[in-house]
């Protein structure tokens, strides 16, 4: 496949315009698919703070400017990724050095030949496809007087301008193309935006033009070869980049859950030391001075402050806190009993281990009677109580309830809420052992799981998030479906309201769904959230949307 050289410009009309061109090549705002651990090489420039638009006005002077003048031509310099890295086609953001040194070395000498002076600034991108330039030029004629037009207004112009850079890399192997070619001419600024967008989808009905009369078949091949050429490049480089992000995306949630867990374990430790700081106010050696003992016996050792007294006054342990008070006063006495409790509190802490929850056990011949017991009474869809089935979120027991799993945000099961298919007077209860506060039903619907929640919706229960959810479809961004169990008005609860604080605050569209009277407490935490509430319930606004009345008794 023969390089082809890459020449597109872009006419820049504003100062604003320019301050965002100026951001976007210097990397002063986010680039999604720019490399951040490459770094760009200014190649003509010097080093100063200047700004661009500085630079731009210097070369201006003073002279008056139209209201439609250009000030600045952008200028994109590249060519086919198969110059750069001949042997690594399909390894976007490589390139062979020395190939790249000539490149930039004949870019360069072609740029102050043609332009001069008025060449304010090039920089050399390494963070993105294939190795690109990106130069600015302010259009002063021979005049000294911006004229645009007179430098690159029309076909012609255009034409002359790539048949001016193919000549400046033609030793380098480079082709300046099929000259006379009818496909259309990219400017800089569609070219540049097709690298940056979601994705590139080709119509080969749109892009593959017809065959001419006196053309041969290596001159069409080589005329096809022009105008897909840059689209398989942005399509390999998007799929490079979409594994490299999975990858790193997977790597920082392995990460972050690890971190989770030892930041917990530090917390717990943290505690414990606090409390054995606060406790060894009182110290042991006083005590038994105070007692007349000393501690060479072994037993004595190991006591605590009251164990101690009471031992050796032989006495009752309300008896032992009196004399700890008119010893050592009332602030020392409590350290003791503090002392004590803890030590006690420890002992029986590591007799037993951490319990780790265990949910019910499935029953799969029960589970088609708990999908038609959802469709009858919530016309909640088989379809999406399969998907929470086969991802373990929803099953049935032998008991004949609707299991439904509670996880916090690392996805460990932390409960189970179950729902009982005969007695629906009651329906949710909570299975025993289950951590009501460290975890909850919840649920993301829209795109995939490596793309950021945008949005959350906090609800009362789990047939409301699936109700909600299925109001909502379909969903354009990820959305999370959490709901939080009956937060009360209680003032003793709104002061720890068992809600995935930290991780809200950093979802953009935080949406509170529950009832009116728990909303001020949740605000409180999440002062960007919204309330959004429903006339009666989402459920029955569910079935309502489906012009259901007797939901009840459907078959």
């Amino acid at each position: 496949m023969i390089p082809l050289a890459v020449c597109k410009i872009q006419k820049i009309k504003s100062w604003g315009m320019l301050k965002g061109n100026e951001a976007h090549t210097a990397r002063e705002r986010d680039t999604p698919n720019a490399n951040s651990e490459v770094t760009n090489i200014r190649i003509i420039g010097d080093s100063s703070n200047l700004d661009l638009a500085t630079l731009v006005r210097h070369a201006i002077g003073s002279q008056k400017i139209r209201s439609n003048a250009v000030l600045a031509v952008e200028m994109l310099l590249s060519a086919s990724a198969s110059y750069f890295r001949p042997n690594a086609l399909q390894e976007a953001g490589t390139y062979e050095k020395q190939r790249l040194d000539n490149f930039v070395e004949a870019s360069v000498d072609w740029l102050y030949s043609s332009w001069e002076n008025r060449v304010v600034r090039a920089e050399l991108h390494l963070d993105e496809i294939t190795p690109h330039i990106h130069a600015y030029i302010v259009p002063l004629d021979d005049k000294g007087k911006l004229n645009c037009r007179g430098l690159f207004g029309g076909k012609m112009k255009l034409s002359e301008l790539q048949d001016s850079f193919g000549r400046a890399v033609e030793h380098l192997g480079i082709s300046r193309g099929i000259k006379g070619s009818k496909a259309t001419y990219t400017t800089l600024k569609k070219y540049y935006a097709a690298v940056n967008q979601d994705s590139q989808l080709i119509n080969l009905e749109c892009f593959l033009p017809k065959n001419r009369v006196s053309e041969t078949s290596e001159e069409y091949r080589q005329r096809i070869i022009q105008i897909l050429n840059p689209e398989f490049e942005i399509i390999n480089y998007q799929l490079n980049q979409r594994s490299r992000l999975l990858k790193q995306f997977n790597e920082l949630k392995r990460t972050a859950i690890q971190n989770e867990k030892l930041r917990q374990k530090l917390e717990s430790e943290l505690r414990i030391l606090k409390t054995t700081i606060e406790r060894e106010e009182l110290p042991l050696g006083l005590v038994a001075y105070e007692l007349g003992i000393n501690l060479d016996n072994q037993w004595l050792s190991k006591a605590n402050a009251i164990d101690l007294v009471m031992r050796v006054n032989q006495c009752k342990f309300d008896d032992a806190l009196i004399w700890l008070r008119d010893k050592f006063g009332e602030e020392q006495m409590l350290a003791a009993v503090t002392n004590q409790v803890a030590s006690r509190a420890l002992n029986i802490s590591h007799q037993y281990p951490t319990k780790v929850f265990v949910p019910p056990v499935p029953d799969k011949s029960l589970w088609k009677e708990v999908e038609k017991y959802f469709q009858n009474h919530y016309c909640i869809p088989h379809k999406l109580t399969q998907t929470l089935n086969q991802r373990g979120l929803l099953y049935a027991d032998s008991n004949s309830n609707a299991v439904f799993l509670a996880r916090n945000l690392s996805f460990e099961t932390t409960g189970a809420y179950l729902c009982s298919l005969k007695n629906t007077a009651n329906a949710f209860s909570l299975y025993p052992g289950s951590k009501r506060s460290g975890g909850w039903f919840h649920l993301s619907m829209g795109r995939s799981s490596d793309n950021p929640v945008t949005a959350a919706m906090l609800t009362a229960s789990p047939i409301e998030s699936l109700s909600l959810a299925i109001l909502n479809a379909p969903h354009t961004d990820r959305t999370l479906y959490l709901s939080i169990d009956q937060i009360y008005s209680n003032s003793l609860l709104e002061q720890h309201i068992p809600i995935p604080v930290q991780f809200l605050q950093n979802v953009p569209n935080v949406v509170i769904t529950i009832p009116n009277k728990n909303v001020a407490a949740i605000q409180k935490l999440l002062p960007h959230s919204t309330k959004l509430q429903p006339r009666t319930t989402w459920n029955k606004e569910l079935q309502q949307r489906l012009g259901v009345k007797n939901y009840a008794t459907l078959e």
